[in-house]
C-alpha cells in the first residue's frame, strides 16, 4: 500500500494545472503582435509535485515486500527561454505555441482516459462486493 497519495485526486490536480496551462497558452497566442511581450508557462506539473511531501511505501501484511527505491532523481530540461525574439521584443513564436498546446491537449486526453480506467476499475470492484 502507498501511504499519501489518491490517484483519483492527483489526476483531477493534474486536470486543473493543464486547465490553466492551457489558458497561459492561449493568452500567448492572443498576444503575439504584442510588442514587448513575454511567453508565459507553468513550471512542470512533475516540478510541482516535487513541493508535495513524498509518498512512503508500507506493507500491510507480513507476505507483502517493499522495495528499497534509494535516492533516484529525473534530469528535466530547464530551458525556458522561447525559440525566438522579434525585433519589437515579443517572445511570442506561434509554431512553439502550437506545438506546446498540442502536448496539452495530449496529456489532458491520457489524464481522463486513465479517469475513466480508474473509475471504471472502482466501479468494478464495488459491483464484485455486492
Amino acid at each position: 500500500m502507498i501511504d499519501g497519495i489518491s490517484l483519483f485526486a492527483t489526476m483531477t490536480n493534474k486536470m486543473d494545472y493543464l486547465t490553466v496551462r492551457h489558458t497561459l497558452l492561449a493568452q500567448n497566442v492572443a498576444n503575439s503582435d504584442t510588442p514587448g511581450y513575454k511567453a508565459q508557462d507553468l513550471r512542470t506539473f512533475t516540478e510541482a509535485l516535487r513541493t508535495v511531501e513524498p509518498a512512503s511505501m508500507k506493507a500491510t501484511h507480513g507476505r507483502h515486500m517493499v522495495a528499497d527505491l534509494g535516492n533516484t532523481t529525473f534530469r528535466e530540461n530547464t530551458h525556458v527561454q522561447g525559440w525566438e525574439v522579434a525585433p519589437s521584443g515579443n517572445q511570442v513564436t506561434l509554431e512553439e505555441q502550437m506545438i506546446k498546446a498540442a502536448d496539452n491537449g495530449r496529456d489532458y486526453q491520457l489524464t481522463t482516459q486513465l479517469m475513466k480506467k480508474h473509475a471504471g476499475m472502482m466501479k468494478a470492484v464495488l459491483s464484485t462486493r455486492t
